[in-house]
């Protein structure tokens, strides 16, 4: 996932785009996730509003990088009403870094997944208390398979 800074007359916004395929985006902007698709001319359209909203975002215009997330490291994973957290892409799991009982922060590691030869950190969403772990080491996993259960905390 990539994080943008923009400023569109005067009011500036954060994006968060999360690429699902080579052409399909995951881009949150203002609080809403939708899913768009480029087009070889370059021109995005817009497939559908997705159903879980990622962490925070806002509008899109020429883009000016933040500063850049640690190498391979991924923001927090989406976590849906269930608190599932689930895979934000394809990959095997490399390691488990929280355990159940552990309290968490927002965008604390809780599992690293190889997707593509990088290892991508996989952060809680929100403040809590991992519940469940849901996947073993070595394990492969789906875009969107649960990874952990998050509860209050």
């Amino acid at each position: 996932m990539r994080r943008y800074q923009l400023t569109i007359n005067g009011k500036t916004y954060t994006v968060d785009i999360t690429e699902l395929s080579s052409d399909r985006f995951a881009v949150q902007l203002d609080g809403r996730e939708f899913e768009v698709q480029l087009s070889e001319s370059g021109e995005v359209s817009e497939i559908a509003p997705r159903a879980a909203p990622l962490p925070v975002a806002q509008p899109a215009a020429p883009a000016t990088p933040m500063a850049p997330p640690p190498p391979a490291a991924l923001p927090p994973a989406v976590a849906t009403g269930d608190n599932l957290i689930r895979a934000p892409m394809p990959g095997t799991i490399l390691q488990i870094v929280a355990q159940p009982g552990a309290k968490v922060k927002r965008g604390q590691p809780i599992i690293v997944l190889e997707a593509m030869k990088m290892n991508n950190s996989i952060g809680a969403p929100r403040d809590g208390v991992v519940a469940a772990i849901l996947v073993k080491t070595g394990q492969s996993v789906g875009y969107g398979e649960p990874l952990a259960q998050l509860a209050e905390g």
